[in-house]
């Protein structure tokens, strides 16, 4: 029946009204197909049909330009052995996955006829009759991008179901615009994964769709995107889009203008992939990677050596600082055992160390000694953490190492100090209470003056001490700053001379207070108590260790031998002797004359 004559028919009305609703049904349903067909042939992104038992059925234009084989080239042949597929599993693996779960998807990589190697995210869908529908989408330039491009190929058969099928089950978001920019198809998942109905998007401008309602600026992208489209060229970008629920979501999104076999736009094709779980994880590594950014630029200029080991205590990691403790560069320590730095006789502590270390327990606060490259030991405080990969088994141990060789010196050096001091203060408190003990006056005010003269001396050589850090004194400073109140500017009445001598502190404190006792016995009742009197104090020192100290005194009053022996006196011979020394006195008419001997 012509085409007129079956209108004429359908308008004379011998039609039943059933029988014309059914067959308009039908011819929108052929025409929904022929434009599904369309779509999938013409498609720029790359769609191809396989059996299981290997030849391609179908080859869409998306997949003759991507591997730049002709339809003709591919059909017949193994897509595996076409492309030189590589699998991120066994190849039995992936066919027993689309046997069982009907479908497969990730990363594969496919060799195009010029031989450049590409890398597609594959989303493979087992139909009817062991026939294998793969969609994929070339990630070579973008990288990391987690599902196909739209557009999904199978082979071109007549049936409308088997091509709805491949429509709504491309595992990406897809949809059919016309050139006015209205909405006409979309698939399942588009719906089904953002909550939406076909009610509340179809026939409308797709910039007006509840997607994109969110945001000004994404209407007017996809505005833009599809005039861009519907001149002839490719739109691709990053997109924020809402679902139902008002969340925020992003997507990967394309929108590509399908041409009719004059070269014609014919119809939009909009797809899109959500890409926001990805892009949360980058942010997340982004961050990861900052962290251990920082956290290794603190290992690394870290004074202390930070080592990283595992359970056989070979080194994996080695900073700066512990190049600076034991010696050996990285290139040198890592691979090697640990035991490099540790000296023979305590290789025992790291058989300690690591079974605790097996145990998940932590050692803090040891303290060991450890050899550095050339050999010489050193002391450090070690502070050893098990380290665990991601499901919690431990691994390895990190190690952090102080030198604390300078630190253990010094408390030594306090401790000796300490003791040193404590020795002194007791010995300089005895000499204080023997100078007490022996001094007498018959007044009050006499035996004062008496111990603040004996003290002071002590005093004025202990400030000699902290000058040679309490190694002694010199014997001529001790002479000079004793005898100093008695030596007039212009007037020679003492005169010093002698070879230099250090006194360890007891000889110097003794000779202090005895040069003490007898200035002032000379400036009371001997040369230095009158204008013209003169004292004479010299000293040698002998081969055998000994000093020999002699005070005289001239052109003071005569001199008479006492009856008794004075209190200076008796002062000056028990000092003497506790020094294992001697002492002489000379009482002569012209002037006193002591002689010391001692040994220094």
């Amino acid at each position: 029946m012509a085409r007129s004559a079956f209108v004429d028919w359908l308008g004379s009305g011998s039609v039943r009204p059933e029988v014309e609703l059914k067959i308009q049904r039908e011819v929108s349903a052929s025409k929904r197909a022929e434009r599904l067909a369309s779509l999938l042939t013409l498609s720029y992104e790359p769609m191809f049909v396989w059996r299981l038992n290997g030849p391609i059925e179908f080859w869409n234009a998306g997949a003759e330009q991507l591997y730049g084989f002709a339809s003709e080239e591919a059909i017949g042949h193994s897509s595996h052995t076409l492309l030189q597929t590589k699998f991120p599993v066994e190849f039995t693996a992936f066919i027993t996955q689309l046997r069982n779960e009907r479908y497969w998807s990730g990363e594969l990589r496919h060799t195009c006829k010029d031989g450049r190697e590409v890398i597609v995210e594959s989303r493979q869908q087992l139909l009817d009759d062991d026939v294998i529908l793969e969609v994929n989408r070339d990630v070579t330039e973008v990288k990391a991008l987690v599902a196909g491009q739209a557009g999904l190929a199978r082979e071109l058969s007549a049936a409308a179901a088997k091509f709805e099928a491949i429509f709504n089950q491309s595992g990406i978001f897809a949809g059919i615009i016309d050139l006015r920019g209205y909405l006409r198809e979309v698939n399942n998942l588009a719906l089904e994964q953002c909550g939406y109905t076909k009610e509340e998007v179809l026939d409308r401008p797709f910039w007006d769709t509840p997607w994109w309602r969110g945001s000004e600026e994404m209407k007017a992208r996809i505005r833009f995107a599809t005039e861009q489209a519907a001149s002839g060229q490719v739109f691709r970008e990053e997109l924020r889009y809402w679902v139902a629920d008002g969340s925020e979501h992003i997507i990967d999104f394309a929108m590509h203008p399908i041409h009719d076999r004059s070269g014609a736009v014919a119809f939009l094709h909009p797809t899109g992939i959500d890409i926001t779980e990805r892009k949360r994880a980058e942010a997340e590594l982004r961050e990861s990677e900052q962290r251990l950014r920082g956290l290794a630029s603190i290992v690394e200029s870290s004074d202390d050596a930070i080592v990283s080991k595992n359970l056989d205590g070979v080194i994996t990691s080695w900073n700066r600082g512990a190049e600076r403790v034991f010696g050996y560069s990285a290139e040198e320590a890592i691979g090697k055992p640990i035991t490099i730095v540790i000296p023979h006789d305590r290789l025992d502590e790291e058989r300690m160390i690591l079974t605790r270390i097996r145990r998940g327990e932590r050692v803090d606060h040891f303290e060991t000694v450890r050899q550095r490259k050339h050999g010489s030991l050193i002391t450090v405080s070690l502070t050893v953490s098990p380290v665990k990969n991601v499901d919690g088994k431990i691994v390895g141990a990190s190690k952090i190492a102080r030198d604390i060789t300078e630190q253990k010196r010094n408390q030594e050096q306090i401790a000796t100090l300490a003791r040193e001091a404590e020795h002194r203060s007791k010995n300089l408190l005895a000499n204080v209470q023997a100078t007490v003990n022996l001094s007498h006056s018959d007044t009050s005010e006499g035996l004062k003056r008496a111990i603040e003269g004996r003290i002071q001396a002590l005093a004025n050589v202990h400030s000699l001490f902290v000058d040679t850090r309490w190694i002694g004194a010199e014997l001529s400073t001790i002479a000079t700053q004793e005898l100093a109140p008695y030596s007039e500017k212009g007037k020679t009445r003492v005169r010093i001379d002698g070879p230099q001598v250090l006194l360890e502190p007891n000889a110097a404190q003794t000779i202090a207070v005895i040069l003490h006792e007898l200035a002032t016995n000379a400036a009371k009742y001997g040369a230095l108590s009158v204008a013209n009197g003169q004292v004479d104090l010299k000293w040698s020192h002998e081969a055998d260790g000994r000093l020999n100290l002699r005070w005289t005194e001239t052109g003071g009053p005569a001199v008479q031998k006492p009856t008794r022996k004075g209190f200076g006196g008796r002062v000056t011979e028990q000092m003497i002797a506790q020094l294992k020394g001697e002492t002489r006195f000379a009482w002569r008419a012209e002037g006193l004359v002591c002689e010391i001997t001692l040994p220094v």
